[in-house]
């Protein structure tokens, strides 16, 4: 089976009229970018400070002498502007000799094929591959002389009956698999034939492999008749040795490197002619000799590169004649045999043979590749239609002082593309998916989802997620050993928050990677003229700032403070698989109808009638109708919908603070969860303030909206205003500045768009930290604070993120409960700066919960763990609600006793303000300290007596008993856990010190060193917030 090919019309070829531009900037001009790639990127925040001073002034303007009239003249909010944009660089057949085209060398000899044949065949081998694709395309479009070709059984003997009626140069795309079809049939092939042929194959996985690599296939071409000329290519050879065999009639068979560099974008001058040199020497006196092909790249020490099977045997003798050994590499000791024999016949054909001494030939296994650094490189994981790796491809090939190549992997499984982009003042090795990079940008979600995108991050590599994250959901949206990977090489983490369905996004991203490349804060004025004439003239100060705004790093102290869960260590992504070509039609395009839109309630009441003509292949359907559990966040976390048994306050109604107690029925649903871990709540917004947003909005909650399916590409769902506003949109939620940003373009009112545009620069940043901090604002407060401002609801599904779940410690064993979930909540609220109620959007659905509603959850890890051995102490200090997870600790070792199982000691530490109101669980508590379950209980109520107290307090008191338990050895050696709010973490600390250095005489460094070291070892553990 062949690989499957990812459809793009990014980098699919334009029809024969295209437009040729020579670069897209002038010449004289140039790119004044850091040339070797050095600078650093920023580590301050984001700005969308400009430089101009009118608003109505788009970026400064570019002298019209710097802009290639052969650019598109089209606006960039035109759908096919990017693929135009690209398309004018690229090798076309009616490119002139001398123009300067951006292209693979596989492209560029594509193009100089068709121009230069009478007719070309296209093998569909070679083409499943990649190779003649656009030939191929080309026929599509109207070119008479193409003609497509099936590999099968008398494939040979078609060709030779066309050549002998050709009145021209006959040209051949075919691939290795086509090679033993046509073989049998070379020797009746005559005429001025050239047969190129594309070393690329897929492996039985379908992976898309270097064919010389493998056994037997070097010797095959060793082999084949002698009147058929034999030459290898690879790299920027590959367009002069192609354009070489048009020059002059002969029978050439031109065996292509088809799978790393030339495949590799670059910069070439469309050739009028080209010649082959028939191997390249290297004065060393030991040296390796293989045909050049990617095992000739990549092979260390002095290399000699045959360019043909028939090289002059007096030339060959005098480059080999001084040497001690010859390593003869093939990719078998049988390949290496047939190819130094083939040496072995062209030095004693020479006429110097036979009175000199010849050098000894030692054959050699080609050893396996390993990814080879780059200067700079960069790593894009993008969906298949991304143009943003093939744009800043080009602009730095518009450039004199930067070598630039890259190279695209396209992936079935991860529905995506790889593309590795390499910067450097000179030569670079050939690029793989395994090349270290120094950046990471992943834009993406199905995409991240599949892949270990940090696999090859350098040390100190930056990563950048252009994906809809809110800073504060980057640590749950990562997995325990991408967490692990960001730490361990220290990468720097960027969020990139821009609208990825705005026609200018492509150009954004640009604006953020420049950003990233030249270590500036703001786009430099020569950077932005340069840009601008590459869009010709079309750059806007608005897409500028917007990328300014967007792009934001994520402090080290916060990447230090991410959990990593060791169970979930083991759970890690594959790598990337190249089985998939950009560029080639073969599977649905992701971007079709990536838009959301209003639909009418005939088209959603059709898809609930008719499930089985509109579900996908997989979908289950459900024949009892719709119902809430078909219901679910946009989310690709595993979810369950549970149902709700029980929800009783803890605390009196008289008290000012409501702390409840919630359980979940699992039964039937396959939730598990272990000891300490935390459960996801999907809240809903409160259905009176969503009615009464409809209503002064201007909105019909019964109106239906179509969208993309966030968990399957390339199919649609259909929800209701009301649905979305409800369960999905974020409209309570607090604004981010890029909502700010967003919100300003859409000003009608030129107040109301001055200022929003000003809380979202920095110079805005006390007015912004008031409205978020102080007053509180939501979404919904300043769309109505700015009536001018009104986005429509596909706009405002756009700009407003989801909700997200809200993380909540789970307060019971499952081991003890069974099918249930029991939670520990306090119910957040607060009157704002303008005297006005404010309510935590989740506890505030939670508390409303009535028996049998139903909600939908997913489960989260946690540092929480017991211990190891079941023996060993555990000191417990849980702050109000942060009892729940230690009430799941007693829990289970109440079930682990009542098995007969042998439990070591459990300390419990809590603290609230009074024990007659805030005493949570206090029964449950009490029986367990009354049973042995728990063997000490430290218990502070801080308004109660006169002094307050807390419970580092209660932990200074029994300061002998923690330094025992905390100095234990194996079966003795104790676990320490504190859950709550951060802001008794010292006093804690320094409780836990101090018991070291009084009762166990250490000295204080000795001890602080201790805690750390208890940290490290996942013994000393904070869940804090």
């Amino acid at each position: 089976m062949a690989p499957v090919a990812i459809a793009t019309s990014l980098t699919s070829p334009p029809g024969p009229p295209a437009a040729k531009a020579s670069a897209a900037v002038n010449k004289n001009q140039g790119l004044n970018l850091d040339a070797d790639g050095t600078a650093t990127p920023y580590s301050t925040t984001s700005t969308a400070v400009s430089e101009y001073d009118d608003a109505s002034v788009k970026a400064k303007a570019t002298p019209q002498s710097a802009v290639d009239i052969n650019l598109p003249s089209s606006s960039p909010t035109e759908a096919d502007y990017y693929t135009t944009l690209l398309a004018s660089s690229a090798p076309v057949p009616s490119t002139k000799p001398g123009a300067t085209v951006f292209g693979t060398a596989v492209e560029v000899l594509e193009a100089v094929a068709v121009e230069r044949s009478s007719a070309v065949w296209v093998y569909d081998d070679a083409v499943e591959v990649g190779f003649g694709a656009r030939v191929a395309q080309w026929h599509r479009d109207g070119y008479s002389d193409i003609f497509p070709a099936q590999t099968r059984e008398g494939a040979g003997l078609d060709l030779a009956g066309f050549c002998k009626k050709a009145s021209g140069p006959v040209t051949v795309f075919a691939s290795t698999t086509t090679l033993p079809f046509l073989a049998p049939y070379l020797s009746a092939i005559d005429g001025h034939v050239v047969i190129h042929l594309a070393t690329t194959e897929p492996s039985a996985s379908l992976e898309l492999t270097d064919a010389l690599s493998s056994s037997g296939v070097l010797k095959a071409l060793v082999n084949l008749p002698d009147d058929w000329r034999v030459v290898f290519s690879s790299g920027a050879n590959i367009v002069a040795h192609g354009a070489s065999f048009y020059e002059s009639a002969a029978k050439t068979i031109h065996v292509v490197e088809s799978t790393f560099t030339g495949r590799e974008t670059a910069s070439y001058t469309f050739p009028s002619s080209g010649t082959v040199d028939e191997f390249v020497g290297n004065p060393a006196p030991e040296v390796n000799l293989a045909v050049a092909s990617h095992t000739a790249d990549l092979l260390g020490g002095a290399v000699v590169r045959l360019n043909t099977l028939s090289p002059s045997p007096d030339a060959l003798f005098k480059a080999l004649a001084d040497k001690k050994t010859v390593n003869v590499f093939g990719a078998s000791r049988a390949d290496a045999e047939a190819l130094k024999a083939l040496v072995l016949a062209a030095l004693y054909s020479a006429p110097q043979s036979s009175s000199a001494s010849l050098p000894m030939l030692k054959t050699a296994v080609a050893p396996a590749s390993s990814p080879v650094a780059a200067d700079k490189v960069v790593s894009f994981f993008t969906a298949p239609l991304s143009p943003l790796p093939q744009m800043m491809a080009h602009l730095f090939l518009s450039s004199p002082k930067v070598t630039t190549r890259l190279a695209q992997y396209g992936s079935s499984s991860a529905r995506g593309v790889q593309s590795v982009l390499a910067l450097s003042s000179g030569p670079t090795p050939p690029l793989t998916v395994a090349t270290p990079s120094d950046l990471i940008w992943v834009s993406d979600a199905n995409v991240h989802k599949a892949t270990d995108v940090l696999a090859s991050a350098k040390q100190g590599a930056v990563l950048v997620l252009d994906l809809p994250w809110i800073e504060s959901e980057v640590e749950n949206k990562l997995s325990a050993q991408e967490i692990a990977t960001i730490k361990a090489k220290q990468l720097r983490v960027f969020l990139l928050d821009l609208d990825p369905a705005a026609p200018t996004h492509p150009i954004r991203e640009q604006v953020a990677f420049l950003l990233l490349y030249t270590g500036q804060q703001q786009l430099p004025v020569g950077i932005q003229k340069v840009l601008d004439a590459f869009h010709a003239g079309q750059l806007e100060r608005a897409d500028i700032e917007d990328a300014q705004a967007g792009l934001l790093e994520i402090p080290q102290a916060d990447i230090v403070s991410w959990a990593i869960d060791p169970e979930s260590l083991s759970k890690t992504k594959g790598a990337w698989v190249w089985d998939a070509l950009p560029g080639q039609a073969g599977v649905v395009s992701l971007d079709e109808d990536a838009s959301p839109a209003l639909g009418s309630w005939d088209l959603a009441a059709r898809h609930m009638l008719f499930r089985e003509a509109f579900a996908v292949a997989d979908a289950r359907i459900d024949t009892d109708g719709p119902s809430v559990s078909a219901l679910r966040p946009s989310t690709a976390d595993e979810t369950f919908l549970v149902t709700v048994s029980e929800n009783r306050r803890l605390t009196p109604t008289t008290y000012d603070r409501n702390v409840f107690h919630l359980e979940l029925d699992t039964a039937g649903t396959g939730l598990k969860y272990e000891i300490g871990e935390a459960i996801g709540i999907h809240g809903w917004n409160d259905t009176a303030e969503v009615l009464d947003f409809c209503s002064w909005y201007g909105v019909d909650p019964d109106a239906v909206v179509v969208f993309p399916n966030p968990l399957k590409a390339g199919t649609m769902e259909s929800r209701s205003v009301f649905q979305l506003l409800q369960q999905n949109v974020d409209l309570f939620g607090r604004p981010g500045k890029a909502f700010y940003a967003a919100l300003s373009k859409l000003a009608t009112a030129r107040a109301d768009a001055m200022t929003l545009k000003f809380i979202s620069a920095p110079e805005g940043a006390e007015l912004f930290k008031k409205l978020a901090e102080k007053e509180t604002v939501t979404f919904a407060d300043i769309l109505a604070r700015y009536p001018s401002a009104r986005p429509s609801i596909e706009e405002l599904v756009g700009i407003v993120p989801e909700i997200k779940p809200r993380h909540y410690s789970i307060a019971s064993s499952q081991k003890a409960v069974g099918d249930k979930v029991e939670l520990l909540i306090v119910t957040v609220d607060w009157i704002n700066s303008k005297g006005s109620p404010r309510f935590g959007q989740c506890t505030r659905y939670l508390a409303a919960l009535k028996p049998g509603a139903k909600v939908t959850v997913s489960i989260k890890p946690s540092v929480m763990k017991l211990p190891p051995d079941n023996r060993q102490p555990i000191i417990m200090a849980g702050l109000g609600t942060g009892a729940a997870p230690f009430r799941a600790f007693m829990q289970h070792r109440a079930w682990q006793r009542s098995q007969g199982i042998e439990v070591g000691p459990l300390v419990y530490y809590f603290g609230s303000r009074y024990r007659s109101q805030e005493y949570l669980y206090g029964e449950e508590i009490e029986a367990y300290i009354a049973s042995g379950i728990i063997s000490h209980a430290g218990l502070a109520f801080s308004r109660d007596g006169k002094d307050k107290m807390y419970i580092q307090h209660k932990m200074k008191q029994d300061k002998a008993m923690l330094a025992g338990m905390l100095t234990g050895k194996g079966p003795d050696a104790a676990y320490f856990y504190l859950c709550g709010p951060t802001w008794p973490v010292p006093d804690v600390f320094e409780a836990l010190v101090s018991s070291l250095t009084e009762e166990a005489g250490w000295e204080r460094k000795q001890a602080e060193d201790y805690i750390e070291e208890l940290k490290e070892e996942e013994r000393y553990v904070l869940e804090v917030y």
